[in-house]
């Protein structure tokens, strides 16, 4: 499972925000506040953090944005032994899926609007579910 944070020990006494860290105490960030609060991307109306409104791919071709500013397997010395697995598995997932089906659509796309989102999630999922209509490539539809 992905970490909630990454803790770690004071090497000297620090001052964080006006607060005293002293030296040998841990400390532990958050990542969800991480990409909450990240002044690259964060947007005043909470836009950023919403999954439809928020995805927006074209904001990591910015020279100012960096992987490490999305981190949702981690970086550096602890970063995800399984990332390239996962990595490869979703693009196998994803080309296998698209090869068979000819189009997919939200199975009640009016709704799409008052989709509710687990909260403080990892990995972002809807309450109850998505449904999707798919049709593949003889013509069957499935949900």
């Amino acid at each position: 499972p992905a970490p909630t944070g990454l803790p770690r020990r004071a090497v000297a006494t620090r001052i964080v925000d006006g607060k005293q860290i002293p030296k040998g105490w841990f400390y532990d960030w958050s990542i969800l506040l991480t990409h909450l609060l990240d002044p690259v991307t964060y947007q005043e109306d909470g836009s950023h953090m919403d999954l439809c409104k928020g995805f927006q791919p074209e904001r990591w071709e910015n020279p100012e944005t960096t992987p490490v500013e999305y981190m949702p397997l981690g970086a550096g010395p602890r970063f995800c032994l399984g990332a390239t697995l996962a990595m490869t598995e979703m693009k196998v997932f994803l080309a296998t899926f698209a090869r068979q089906i000819d189009d997919y659509v939200l199975a009640d796309a009016s709704g799409v609007d008052n989709l509710r989102w687990r909260p403080l999630s990892i990995i972002p999922k809807e309450e109850n579910g998505v449904l999707v209509r798919v049709v593949s490539r003889n013509q069957q539809s499935t949900s």
